[in-house]
């Protein structure tokens, strides 16, 4: 700073003295040459404030003073008083702005020297430009040793594409870019660092300040690891419940129809003809193992029909075959309002199974593909077993009368397609004792 100095005063001295021999020499230039004396004020204003200001300002006053004694063709008193204002004036307005920068500036050097955040400027050549205090503090290595090396070097491996993603992002959008890696300390260690960094297109120099987090990402990582833990408890534990849900469900179902092992077995092996029939149409294997957990709990809502109509060996009345329909949105109601994807299927199954493929069927009159495929597939994996099974009022058919009477139903009560993968599972060489057996 002296020598800078030093040169700012050899400076405005020779500027002075040029002036002046160029004013006393040439008339005819004068008024330029006065004019010209605001370049050596500015330089001293600049070096040394509003003091040196006012100093190079009186200097050129004086200058002026003598060349007027001696010139013929001196100014007037208040000509001179002018200038005199203006260089006062132009020395002290460009000294109390110096003043002012430097203050700002050593504020701001003494903010970052004092800061626990770690500030930085880096160019993007990848090497640090200037480093606060706290790099020295937080990694124990001399800042000289962090500008004289590339970043990169001190970066852990397994973080460096990630920091460079992050650069790319700076290049690309410019805004602020937010990211964390890990940073060697003075003992081999590695520090978590969190970053704020912007890039300043103009002037080519990357902006960013650092935290230490080390502390604040190993608690995340424990709590992460115990929320994992805990998610996979609860899990385990809710599908635990919903186990015990469906098969308190399934075993409602069968004591609502018939209260006797026939029906277990019934619900059982529409569950698995309604699966069977499933992967027949080629639908997803996911699905398939759903449908034939969900299948069984088709006939839930037959809790709310009396024992009465349910064990009545002979037809039913017009009124009584009103009130059995009612099981179909009794057992919909039942199962409704889970967030188990099985319940919520069933759910489908319950209200859809009864519906007709040409429009006739209950509870809602449901036509074609209006009726859900669930609904479409138990609706042949149900008439199949009941048919195929003895029940109060009536004896066992063989498979293949209960197939034609399926197959002469096809487009009126059942899916066509339905109805042909079915029969595609009937083949000569296809064994179905597994389902209705």
């Amino acid at each position: 700073m002296a020598l800078r100095r030093l040169g700012a005063c050899a400076a405005a001295a020779l500027l002075f003295a040029g002036l002046y021999l160029a004013r006393t020499r040439n008339a005819e230039i004068a008024d330029a040459v006065l004019l010209m004396f605001v370049v050596p004020i500015a330089i001293v204003a600049f070096e040394f404030g509003l003091r040196g200001g006012l100093a190079a300002a009186s200097s050129a006053i004086t200058l002026v003073a003598v060349w007027d004694a001696t010139a013929s063709n001196a100014i007037g008193a208040i000509d001179y008083l002018t200038r005199a204002t203006a260089f006062l004036v132009i020395g002290a307005g460009i000294g109390w702005t110096a003043d002012m920068r430097r203050a700002l500036e050593k504020s701001l050097i003494h903010a970052q020297d004092m800061s626990l955040d770690m500030i930085a400027t880096a160019g993007r050549d990848g090497f640090f430009l200037t480093l606060n205090p706290a790099w020295e503090r937080v990694l124990g290595l001399p800042r000289a040793t962090l500008l004289s090396r590339p970043i990169v070097d001190f970066i852990h491996p397994d973080d460096v594409e990630a920091t460079s993603r992050a650069a790319a992002r700076l290049e690309r959008d410019g805004d602020v870019v937010n990211f964390r890696n890990r940073y060697r300390t003075a003992d081999g260690n590695y520090c978590w660092l969190e970053w704020n960094a912007h890039l300043d297109v103009d002037e080519g120099v990357i902006y960013a300040t650092a935290r230490d987090v080390t502390v604040q990402h190993e608690a995340e990582t424990v709590l992460a690891d115990h929320a994992e833990v805990l998610e996979r408890a609860v899990l385990a534990r809710t599908a635990a419940l919903d186990v015990a849900r469906v098969d308190s469900l399934r075993r409602l179902a069968v004591a609502a129809e018939f209260r006797d092992d026939d029906t277990h077995q019934h619900t059982s092996r529409v569950g698995l003809c309604a699966a069977a029939i499933t992967a027949e149409l080629g639908l997803t294997p996911e699905f398939a193992v759903q449908l034939k957990e969900a299948a069984p709990l088709h006939d839930v809502g037959k809790i709310g029909v009396s024992d009465t109509i349910l064990l009545k060996p002979g037809r039913l009345t017009p009124a009584e075959h009103a009130q059995m329909q009612e099981h179909a949105r009794i057992g919909a109601e039942i199962l409704c309002g889970s967030d188990f994807p099985v319940l919520q299927l069933a759910a489908a199954i319950a209200l859809s199974h009864h519906e007709r493929w040409d429009g006739t069927g209950y509870p809602d009159g449901l036509q074609g593909a209006e009726i859900p495929i669930e609904g479409r597939i138990v609706a042949v994996a149900d008439v199949f077993d009941a048919l195929t099974h003895a029940r109060p009022y009536k004896e066992a058919w063989p498979a293949a009368r209960a197939l034609d009477v399926i197959r002469s139903e096809s487009g009126t009560h059942f899916d066509p397609e339905v109805v042909a993968a079915f029969e595609r599972l009937q083949g000569p060489t296809t064994t179905w004792a597994s389902v209705h057996a």
